[in-house]
């Protein structure tokens, strides 16, 4: 269900000097998916080629700064908020189709075909677009996605559902409260992580405060009273094979990945032709981590660079 994009006021439109050098200023937009206002942001030359990014659960396209960063030069980069999430609206449902829904509005507006760029629940979005053969989608990476978690007895093994309890539990109360900005940052840094030590140790300021900004908007909601597992994440086609090139990040099963210990083996199994690559040692977070967010961007754009010409 693809909707129209409308431009919003933002930055100021680059002059023709600036056009001519390929250089495009972020632009902030707004896409409407039947009456759902989702906002985005593209980046980069007009002709470049597209991708669009697709971020996980409690996050937003924020997060997709430094990535989209350093492909902007040459690609056209495109961020979108998930209904519930950033600067998009609320929305009554947030089932998984909702979600794909949202990534098929920003598809529709982007007009030819992308590449697919998802983390978590953005990896889960992704990787059903590119088990559907459409043509406005050209390639899928996708960053440790939950793919078998909505499996029966699945979700137990990882870290989530303690994880997500705290989280919900402490967000429902500083929203209540109008917490200021800083108790969302402070808890983010200040929290123990599946890698060991606490948040600051593993990822960067601007990290932790996009993330904290995420945390403060977010329609808790979307949390699903704890069973994200059961409402969105066992609606995952897992079985289906995908019909374009696909690369799989894994973070480490030990550090609080989403794809726990024999998942990479279930993906190969039914997906013979996608490429799985693990981060050993790495938490969910490969793109946003200080350890592994230089080798996550060289990964990506050498997928990127190995794809064949449109």
């Amino acid at each position: 269900m693809a909707g129209h994009a409308e431009l919003q006021a933002s930055r100021p439109v680059p002059d023709a000097d600036v056009i001519s050098q390929r250089r495009c200023l972020v632009t902030d937009i707004t896409l409407d998916n039947d009456g759902v206002r989702l906002a985005a942001s593209v980046d980069g030359p007009p002709d470049g080629e597209p991708i669009l990014f697709l971020h996980g659960l409690s996050l937003s396209r924020d997060t997709w700064q430094e990535t989209g960063g350093r492909l902007k030069d040459r690609y056209r980069v495109w961020t979108l908020d998930f209904r519930g999430h950033g600067h998009s609206d609320r929305a009554p449902s947030y089932a998984l189709a909702d979600y794909v829904s949202d990534a098929e509005t920003a598809l529709g507006a982007i007009g030819r075909p992308a590449v697919i760029v998802g983390h978590s629940l953005g990896g889960c979005v992704a990787g059903v677009l590119a088990q559907r053969g459409d043509a406005n989608v050209r390639a899928a990476f996708l960053e440790d996605p939950p793919w078998y978690l909505g499996q029966p007895g699945e979700w137990e093994k990882s870290a989530f559902p303690k994880l997500f309890s705290i989280v919900s539990a402490r967000q429902a109360a500083w929203q209540q409260a109008r917490a200021p900005l800083g108790t969302y940052l402070a808890f983010l840094a200040d929290s123990p992580t599946p890698m060991g030590g606490i948040g600051r140790d593993h990822y960067g300021s601007r990290h932790l405060l996009s993330h904290a900004s995420a945390l403060q908007r977010q329609d808790g909601r979307c949390w699903a009273d704890g069973n994200v597992a059961t409402s969105v994440l066992a609606a995952i086609p897992i079985e289906r094979e995908f019909l374009c090139p696909v690369r799989i990040v894994q973070a480490d099963p030990g550090c609080g990945a989403a794809l726990l210990e024999d998942h990479d083996a279930r993906f190969a199994h039914d997906n013979p032709h996608a490429d799985i690559v693990r981060y050993e040692g790495c938490g969910h977070s490969p793109h946003r981590s200080i350890a592994f967010e230089q080798r996550f961007a060289a990964d990506l754009q050498a997928f990127l660079s190995n794809l064949q010409p449109e």
